[in-house]
């Protein structure tokens, strides 16, 4: 930003000045006479008028703005800062707002919508992946507000294969198995935005609902997996003796939601201190009996996305990625240099690939010549390495010698 807007107090002083002795000839001026004591007052409030239009000038523009106004920029595009969202990021996904707007639904348009999500750090789109009318949406967590880069995922999500009055019907399913779907538990159709409870789990591939909330084949469901009614009373907790917060499957994470259905309150997760109790962020179990569902990160993406897709867009999947940890083992000749900086820049490196990344010998070769490295020898990975389209290369041991 110049500073076209702006005059410094002596330049504006001596304008004042130059004035007065313009029109009364002979005047005083000097420091200290009437004259000079009136036009520094002005000048004063005119150099103050300055800098508010250069603040003004910077409140214009997105990438110049304050925060209460960087966060009127966004709002007047529909977007809201997410949970724990730094200027910075809101600044760089209004920026891709401005620069990519909304198409119809393409691939920019799903990533939009995902780290639109409370604690999504970074999300990628895969159109047609499973075939036409398909989309996969890998999605990275927030690991300074969840603990973990690996989005939580606490929900069964699916679509129905057949559709009966008060039923919900997916012939892949596996609702009987695992940590099975009870009686009770909450369900909802992300697309149509309603949802009911589970009256009885007919089979592994059919649920009857209190409700008939799935009306064609193709409707996208999300059956939590976490529902249930506290058990006790404690501040900032929600205790449930026959919870099981640490199934290994369906997994509750800091970060998540925990919803006080009965009192239509809801908060975030903290910590999860055992299978039967969650810390939360505000008090809202305050009597026994109330049931209350956790909502995992990979189906409130999921929650969020379905309505807003176009309707070609039949199937989306929402996609906690997985993690292939590799060690490395490197050799480096120079002396006097420091191999722990050359060890943290490939673990930095690392600790931002993306899914499906491959990690090229070539690549951590470069890493210790541009930290000073006069030769480089490397003896694991004994060569590159490809991991699956949705898994995460992450640094395991890191030596260098």
């Amino acid at each position: 930003m110049s500073n076209n807007f702006l005059e410094d107090f002596n330049t504006i002083l001596d304008g004042i000045l130059t004035d007065y002795r313009n029109q009364l000839p002979g005047a005083d001026t000097s420091q200290g006479s009437l004259i000079f004591i009136k036009s520094a007052c002005l000048a004063s409030a005119l150099w103050g008028l300055y800098h508010y239009q250069e603040y003004i000038s910077r409140q214009i523009f997105a990438d110049s703005s304050d925060t209460i106004n960087l966060e009127h920029h966004a709002w007047v595009r529909g977007l809201s800062r997410t949970y724990g969202e730094t200027d910075a990021a809101l600044l760089a996904r209004l920026l891709e707002y401005i620069r990519r707007p909304p198409a119809g639904g393409n691939r920019y348009d799903y990533i939009k919508w995902a780290t639109a999500v409370d604690n999504v750090h970074r999300a990628w789109c895969y159109p047609l992946s499973q075939g036409l009318g398909t989309v996969d949406v890998v999605i990275l967590a927030n690991e300074t507000t969840t603990g973990s880069e690996i989005p939580s995922s606490s929900a069964r999500i699916g679509i129905t294969t057949t559709a009966t009055a008060s039923k919900l019907i997916d012939s892949g399913a596996s609702f009987s198995t695992g940590h099975a779907v009870a009686a009770g538990d909450i369900v909802e159709n992300p697309l149509r935005e309603t949802r009911t409870t589970v009256t009885a789990v007919d089979s592994t591939t059919q649920l009857s609902l209190d409700n008939d909330i799935f009306k064609f084949v193709n409707e996208p469901y999300i059956v939590h997996c976490q529902t249930g009614t506290n058990t006790s009373v404690s501040a900032g907790k929600l205790i449930d003796s026959a919870g099981a917060f640490t199934n290994t499957t369906y997994t509750v994470k800091k970060g998540d939601v925990a919803e006080n259905v009965t009192d239509a309150k809801q908060t975030t997760v903290t910590s999860v201190d055992s299978a039967t109790q969650l810390s939360l962020v505000q008090d809202i179990f305050t009597a026994t009996g109330k049931t209350y569902v956790i909502r995992g990160l990979v189906g409130e993406v999921k929650k969020y996305i379905d309505p807003l897709r176009p309707v070609t867009g039949s199937k989306v999947s929402i996609i906690a990625p997985t993690t292939l940890t590799q060690a490395v083992t490197m050799t480096v000749t120079r002396s006097g240099l420091d191999r722990t900086v050359i060890a943290a820049d490939i673990t930095a490196y690392m600790a931002g690939m993306e899914p499906g990344q491959v990690l090229y010998l070539s690549k951590l070769i470069q890493i210790a010549m541009d930290a000073g490295a006069d030769n480089v020898s490397i003896s694991v990975p004994a060569g590159d390495v490809t991991p699956t389209s949705y898994q995460m290369i992450r640094a395991g041991a890191i030596n260098v010698s």
